[in-house]
């Protein structure tokens, strides 16, 4: 009985940890970016013509540069990691010049 907790506790451990693991969702190429722009559709004679007012335009996309493949995803919550700038040197500390 024990025995069959622990591996039941171990299992869920293991499921759990790994779903956090892998490549963010916001690095996969989703299915919208892989659509192209399809054919009108043709009204066979006889029928009446679709109303050109009842279709969707789609907008141009924003003229922004894309994202680096690099880039940490939106979705994400921002890095807390204060990065420190580079030590100054001295105000007295010599520079390799030599004055004399």
């Amino acid at each position: 009985m024990m025995r069959g907790l622990r591996l039941a506790a171990v299992a869920v451990s293991v499921t759990i940890l790994g779903g956090c693991g892998g490549t963010p969702a916001c690095q996969e190429l989703q299915p919208y970016e892989q659509s192209r722009l399809g054919k009108r559709i043709e009204v066979p004679e006889g029928l009446d013509p679709l109303n050109p007012s009842r279709e969707l335009t789609i907008p141009e996309p924003s003229p922004r540069p894309p994202r680096a493949a690099n880039a940490p995803c939106l979705e994400l919550p921002p890095s807390f990691r204060v990065e420190e700038p580079p030590a100054q040197p001295a105000a007295g500390a010599e520079d390799g010049s030599d004055d004399s």
